[in-house]
Order: structure tokens, then C-alpha cells, then sequence
């Protein structure tokens, strides 16, 4: 593994990731890696969300069109 040292880090910043780190249970390098590795990841995960909205988007599409045929389909059934 890598280490990274980041300087001149404000005292109130540094309390404020002390703090966040001991209301999540961890220790202050254990909260870091998370918000670094959460950082790093943002953009694929947004793509992914996107491509996934668009994806139910096109679905809700398509089964909005097949309840319209069914639908038909039943209307001239009961026609007859």
C-alpha cells in the first residue's frame, strides 16, 4: 500500500475528520481511506446510476406500450 501525507491541514478541519471518524467507529486513517476510496469511485458511480435511469426509463417505456396492446387485445376479445 501506498501512504500519502497531506500538509498544512487546518486544526479545525483535522478535528472536524477526528470527530466524523469516532462517530463512525474508526479510526481517523480508516475514515480517511474510506473518503478517498468513496472520491475516487464518485464518477463510475454516477455513470452506472445514469445508464441505470435511462435503463428503467426505456422499461417503463415498453411496459407502458404492452398494457396498451394487452389491453386491446382484451377489448376486442370481449367484442367478439
Amino acid at each position: 500500500m501506498a501512504h500519502l501525507t497531506i500538509k498544512d491541514i487546518s486544526t479545525s478541519t483535522n478535528q472536524k475528520l477526528t470527530d466524523k471518524a469516532k462517530a463512525a467507529g474508526v479510526s481517523k486513517n480508516k475514515y480517511l481511506q474510506k473518503l478517498l476510496d468513496t472520491h475516487v469511485i464518485a464518477e463510475e458511480v454516477e455513470g452506472i446510476r445514469t445508464d441505470y435511469e435511462e435503463l428503467v426509463k426505456s422499461c417503463l417505456q415498453v411496459i407502458q406500450h404492452n398494457t396498451k396492446v394487452i389491453n386491446e387485445f382484451i377489448r376486442m376479445n370481449e367484442e367478439g
